[in-house]
């Protein structure tokens, strides 16, 4: 008799048309949130491509060939920008992959437990320091300790700002991206191999270098990818080491990257400057696309490699080969010489002792990579804490920079907070119910699509989500010729933008939420996603077996089960999103004042004033600047790290297999 098994338990089919109903509710609602994802890259595509067409008509084939870039001469060339990105990336990378592999290959096969658990924790803390904090560690450490080196060089006019300095502090910002997914790619190496090269008579350095880094290749290269996708797309860091010249010169002297002009330069001074810089922002977009999906489809590779079985490969043997036995292996081993016996013993104890040196040589020159990495970590956290903490008072945290006294930054912790706040609000239900549709109706195409489209749009710069959101936002109320006029689903949504009093011609408190939900999306969808799925499968089965729906089951105990892990993604969004500069800068403004006049009004934020005042030559300015870069610093830590203590998760992010 054939049939089901009994413990396959399918959905059970609805009983009534109300019950039928919930559940395409559920899934019209589901799909709704998934599809945000794709509209909303698609979107952003499509608002990059009309607001450059006037400079690339116009410029032509000179824009990516010039350059000159004077903005009263209405002359723009891109190569100056598109020089300083590579130069910095490239040196990032120079930089970063030596250290993070080998501290990877450290953590992963050498270092205790207990010793990689905490290792692997601080390491994650380094990469969830804001990148104005980095900018700011840079301005008052790496650029007068690396002034001396520039003035030995020949370069002392640069003073210690220039592209070395960029890309040096962004090799500080990838290491720990890079760590942590060569980190997984080595785990992911079959144990079998390990003990078959060990076996084989193979020192431990011998394994790593021979077998494990080669069959961990691919993961390594797609998190290195990742990695020049993050400096390629760093923005506020870059701004306040780089030096800010629109000239070609030596990797010593001062530059200008594509970020870091976009964050500068916008909103431009007219219409055709800002065109031209909506142009570098969708070079910077393809660039970072290309290099983004190379790198997803390279890990999706390694990951299918990492789930196949793990099995024993012997070669077969011959056909016709007449079967040993044991008088015969007798034989053949007393037919050895015992002259080649007592040689080959020689030679063996003289390569294990140098086996043994090497392999205490290369121990310590992988340890090096992790102190080496995570040095930086504890100095900005003690350069940081020492001089911000020493420069708080009552009055920081109750005035605002129009107070004649005693002035303070209270303001821009408040317009922080609700910027983060209607982000969440806006962000946070979308995710949710794109993760929850991803993981219901996983073999969908829109699933398919969404999930890929959600890791692209983590990997988009910042700087770009906030050109989109001006962009779509703000120049269209003040320019009534905008192309986005000319679209008509377009159009349509900026009329709904109207009546929502989203639509105004300056930087809103608005724009900056929509700016920050747009990165908080992604987020949240994928942290979502990840804890759905480790709902234990026994739970669906059970509920179905009581007679539950779809619906039912996925809102009283799917969603339910995984609300803690959930809620923890969400609150780790809002910490990176808190330390976010470059979307602000021209979506949300500032203001000296507090943020009474509603949303519909700018904004002010506190990294705004980090930026800003780090370079600044008042003594009262550069002391809130501390005090702002140290609240931020401790806000963002205390969040990340009670976060990874209540979900348990005490690895690197992206690490899966412990």
């Amino acid at each position: 008799m054939s049939g089901p098994s009994p413990f396959e338990i399918s959905p059970p089919r609805p009983a009534s048309r109300g019950i039928a109903f919930g559940d395409r509710l559920l899934r019209w609602c589901t799909a709704l949130g998934a599809i945000v994802f794709p509209v909303a890259a698609g979107m952003l595509a499509l608002v990059l491509l009309l607001e450059s067409w006037e400079a690339m008509r116009v410029l032509g084939p000179s824009f990516l060939l010039g350059s000159d870039w004077d903005v009263q001469g209405r002359k723009f060339g891109a190569v100056p920008f598109i020089y300083g990105t590579i130069v910095t990336s490239v040196l990032a990378m120079v930089f970063a992959v030596p250290l993070g592999v080998g501290a990877a290959a450290f953590l992963a096969e050498i270092a205790p437990a207990w010793w990689r658990l905490g290792a692997t924790f601080l390491i994650e803390l380094l990469a969830a320091i804001p990148s104005v904090v980095y900018g700011f560690w840079g301005v008052f450490f790496l650029v007068p300790a690396l002034h001396p080196l520039f003035t030995f060089l020949g370069a002392g006019s640069a003073g210690g700002r220039g592209l070395f300095t960029a890309g040096l502090l962004l090799a500080l910002m990838i290491v720990p991206y890079i760590t942590a997914l060569s980190y997984d790619a080595i785990r992911s190496v079959p144990n079998a191999q390990r003990q078959a090269s060990l076996a084989l008579g193979a020192s431990r350095w011998q394994t790593i270098w021979g077998v494990i880094l080669p069959n961990a290749r691919s993961g390594i290269l797609g998190g290195c990818l990742l990695g020049l996708g993050r400096a390629i797309g760093e923005t506020m860091a870059v701004a306040m080491v780089i030096g800010n010249d629109p000239r070609i010169g030596s990797i010593f002297g001062l530059g200008y990257s594509i970020p870091s002009v976009l964050a500068n330069q916008m909103p431009g001074e007219n219409s055709m400057h800002r065109s031209a810089l909506v142009a570098l922002g969708l070079v910077l977009f393809a660039i970072s696309l290309a290099i983004n999906i190379l790198a997803r489809w390279i890990l999706r590779g390694e990951k299918r490699s990492m789930r196949r079985t793990e099995k024993d490969i012997r070669p077969p043997a011959p056909e016709n080969a007449p079967p040993t036995t044991p008088a015969k292996a007798r034989e053949d081993d007393n037919n050895i010489s015992a002259d080649i016996l007592a040689s080959s013993a020689n030679n063996l104890m003289g390569r294990q002792a140098l086996n043994a040196r090497l392999d205490i040589f290369m121990t310590a020159t992988l340890l090096f990579c992790v102190a080496v990495i995570l040095v930086p970590l504890f100095h900005i956290f003690g350069y940081v804490t020492w001089a911000g903490a020493t420069n708080l008072s009552p009055q920081f945290f109750t005035s605002d920079l129009s107070s004649a006294t005693a002035k303070g930054l209270g303001h821009a912790m408040l317009g922080s907070a609700i910027l983060v706040m209607v982000a969440t609000v806006i962000g946070t239900p979308m995710g949710v119910l794109g993760a929850v549709y991803l993981v219901e109706y996983r073999k969908s195409r829109l699933a398919h699509i969404t999930r890929f489209v959600a890791e692209l749009l983590i990997g988009v710069p910042s700087v770009l989500i906030g050109l989109f959101i001006y962009a779509l936002l703000i120049q269209p109320a003040s320019d009534p010729n905008s192309p986005l006029w000319q679209v008509p689903l377009v159009a349509q949504s900026l009329w709904l933008f109207q009546k929502l009093d989203w639509l105004v011609p300056h930087p809103t408190g608005w724009a900056g939420a929509v700016a920050l939900a747009v990165m908080l999306m992604p987020v949240v969808l994928r942290t979502s996603e990840e804890a759905l799925r480790t709902v234990p499968d026994a739970l669906r089965r059970a509920s179905y077996a009581l007679g539950a729906t779809p619906a039912q089951t996925v809102l009283r105990v799917i969603v339910p089960a995984a609300a803690t892990a959930m809620v923890t993604g969400v609150f780790l969004g809002m910490a990176r999103i808190a330390g976010e500069t470059a979307p602000l800068l021209f979506t949300a403004g500032s203001s000296n004042f507090w943020p009474e006049d509603g949303m519909g009004e700018k904004m002010p934020f506190l990294t705004y004033y980090i930026y800003t005042y780090s370079t600044g030559d008042k003594e009262s300015e550069k002391q809130m600047a501390w005090a702002g870069a140290f609240v931020l610093l401790a806000f963002v830590m205390l969040v990340n790290i009670s976060m990874r203590l209540i979900s348990g998760r005490r690895d690197v992010a992206a690490s899966r297999s412990q």
